[in-house]
């Protein structure tokens, strides 16, 4: 008979937020994860150079990481209980998402990915790419991948829901 050892709790829990419906629910899932094993969320998010480069065009870049840290900490605090909010890290980075994310992941030393998906389907990944898809492929770290129907159902408007 082998002894099995009770699996570790996730400690480092990083998740990359876009602001959407999808990012949410794997937010909420992270802090969940992080609750039950007494750990760590780190919110993520990564601004585009290009949008960078368009804000230092029109004004200040400055005054667009700033306010994209203040968003994302918004961000935050209105999608998860005050509580769980509070031990909340936050991290932002200029880059191409995917590279980004990993590049934190293995810097901070996470146990945890976890993130939304959008559903783009083969089409759509084939087209605009997938930034899971891209971290899955790239880090040793284990991800957690919600699916659409996780925010769908968080906020009633998955199948089996009447209005």
């Amino acid at each position: 008979m082998t002894r099995r050892t009770p699996p570790r709790p996730f400690r480092s829990i990083l998740c990359p937020v876009d602001f959407s419906e999808h990012s949410r629910a794997a937010l909420r899932h992270g802090a969940a994860l992080a609750a039950s094993g007494r750990g760590r969320v780190t919110a993520l998010f990564v601004n585009d150079p290009l949008l960078i480069a368009a804000a230092a065009a029109a004004y200040d870049a400055r005054l667009l990481g700033t306010s994209t840290d203040a968003e994302l900490r918004r961000f935050v605090t209105t999608s998860l209980p005050a509580a769980a909010a509070r031990g909340v890290r936050y991290a932002t980075a200029i880059g191409t998402p995917g590279r980004e994310i990993v590049k934190l992941a293995e810097k901070q030393g996470v146990d945890l990915i976890v993130m939304g998906t959008h559903g783009l389907g083969a089409a759509g990944r084939l087209f605009f790419g997938s930034v899971t898809d891209y971290v899955l492929r790239h880090t040793p770290v284990p991800l957690l991948a919600v699916p659409p129907a996780a925010s769908r159902r968080r906020s009633g408007t998955g199948r089996g829901r009447t209005r």
